[in-house]
């Protein structure tokens, strides 16, 4: 019984203690880091985020994975829950399976910030 609590115990708060790696800190204080070891490579790779908000308003965070389209320029969000508290604790406010289309990385964004990471070039240096 012992070894399944502890088993369960580390299943839940494993994504609280990744390897997390902050990628760009916005204006308004808000944190957006990655779990360098869920990053995918090739044309379309992928990787899991956290957005800590800073603002009293949102002092929540946000577990998103995203995917770049290295050819067409482009990331989408795959998937977004969205958490009570920083650092994925409290209680799931909502879990958003298809959160958006492709958007084009707008220069110093974080989705450009994200786009350079994924693909390791600038969307306006982009090979043609």
């Amino acid at each position: 019984m012992k070894k399944i609590l502890l088993l369960l115990l580390i299943t839940i708060t494993a994504p609280v203690y990744a390897d997390w790696k902050l990628l760009i800190v916005t204006l308004p204080g808000d944190s957006y880091y990655v779990d360098p070891a869920t990053k995918t490579t090739g044309d379309k790779p992928r990787v899991t985020t956290m957005l800590n908000g800073r603002s009293q308003e949102t002092r929540t965070s946000n577990k998103v994975v995203w995917e770049a389209d290295c050819k067409k320029i482009r990331v989408r969000a795959l998937s977004r829950i969205r958490y009570q508290k920083r650092y994925f604790q409290g209680k799931v406010l909502f879990n958003d399976p298809y959160p958006g289309d492709p958007v084009y990385p707008l220069p110093n964004s974080p989705t450009e910030k994200l786009f350079i990471y994924l693909c390791g070039f600038k969307p306006s240096r982009a090979p043609r």
